[in-house]
Parts: structure tokens; C-alpha cells; sequence
């Protein structure tokens, strides 16, 4: 069985170069939006981190197509799902609002449109999508609740089908990505 675990050891780091080669590819992508930037806005590391690009992507997608062929059509078609979740204290969420305010001016400013902002006692949740070609090119969300466990920002990087969206929230487990853009997961 030791065997097993140096393989798949192998196969690991043998492959981190594609996946890194891939990160910089996206990071020219017009839907890509770098989470570093969001990571020094708190004081702790992400709660929730996901980063599914590349070769990674595409073995999701080919583990899903016996499964839910449709879903796997709909992966194919992407190029990067970044998640951060944070934990955000109640004295720290003016500063975390006007971070996500400058980061969607500059998201404006490079050709983003706002398609949401909800604005609650409390809570703040942006979207935007990124158009190229009359074709949806990037998703981000940035919901950010004050002292809650809620503080999500999303990143979907692709061809986008706006009626999948929900779809992959569900399947990878961000349930802040069904809630946000006011899809249900079908295991509620």
C-alpha cells in the first residue's frame, strides 16, 4: 500500500507545474480577479479557500460526466473557481467595506458591471460580471456580513451560463454562492 501513496505522491508533484503555469495563464484572463489582494485585508487566514483551475478543473469535470453530464458540459466551460471565507469581527467590518468598495471601482474601472448591490443593517453584497463578446467572461461576489461567519468572495472564471450558477455552489459546497445570487441548492 506505501507504494499507492509515493505514487500518487508523484503524480502530485509532477503536475505542479501545470497547475501553476495555469494560475498565471488566468491571471491575464479578463474574469480573473487576483484573491491576494483580499487575503491582506484580514487579520486571520481565509476560513474557506478553494482554488479549482486547470488540470484540476477538468478532472472534476471528467469525475462528474458519468454522474451529470450537464455539469461536467458546464465546468468544461470554465477556466477557475476561486472561493474566500472569512471571519469578519464586528470592529473590523467599516474597514473590510471600504476595501470592497475600492475593489469595485476598480472592477468598474477595468470594464466590470455591477449587476447587484444589496445593502442591509449589517450586510453588503456586490456582484459583477465581466462581458467579452456578449458572453459572461468572470462572476465575482463579495458578500460581507458583520460578525457572522459569512464574509464570502467569490471568483468564477469562464464561459458563464448565468442558470449554472447555483449549480456549482451546490456541487462544491458554497452555499453562499446559492444564497448570494438568490439560487436554491436543491439539498434544501
Amino acid at each position: 500500500m506505501k507504494w499507492v501513496h509515493y505514487f500518487l505522491l508523484f503524480l502530485l508533484v509532477s503536475g505542479l507545474p501545470g497547475v501553476a503555469r495555469a494560475q498565471n495563464q488566468l491571471r491575464n484572463d479578463p474574469g480573473f480577479v487576483d484573491f491576494a489582494e483580499i487575503d491582506r485585508w484580514f487579520d486571520s487566514e481565509a476560513r474557506i479557500e478553494v482554488n479549482i483551475h486547470g488540470a484540476l478543473l477538468r478532472l472534476v469535470a471528467e469525475a462528474s460526466r458519468n454522474e451529470d453530464p450537464d455539469f461536467a458540459n458546464v465546468l468544461n466551460r470554465l477556466k477557475g473557481i476561486y472561493v474566500r471565507g472569512y471571519t469578519l469581527p464586528p470592529s473590523q467590518y467599516g474597514k473590510i467595506e471600504r476595501n470592497a468598495s475600492e475593489l469595485g471601482k476598480r472592477l468598474e474601472a477595468r470594464g466590470w458591471e455591477t449587476v447587484a448591490r444589496v445593502r442591509e443593517e449589517g450586510d453588503r453584497v456586490d456582484m459583477y460580471i465581466n462581458v467579452q463578446d456578449d458572453a459572461i467572461a468572470g462572476l465575482v461576489v463579495m458578500a460581507i456580513a458583520s460578525g457572522e461567519d459569512d464574509t464570502i468572495f467569490i471568483n468564477i472564471v469562464g464561459d458563464i451560463d448565468p442558470e449554472e450558477i447555483g449549480r456549482i455552489g451546490s456541487r462544491f459546497n458554497i452555499d453562499d454562492l446559492d444564497r448570494r445570487t438568490g439560487r436554491r441548492s436543491s439539498r434544501y
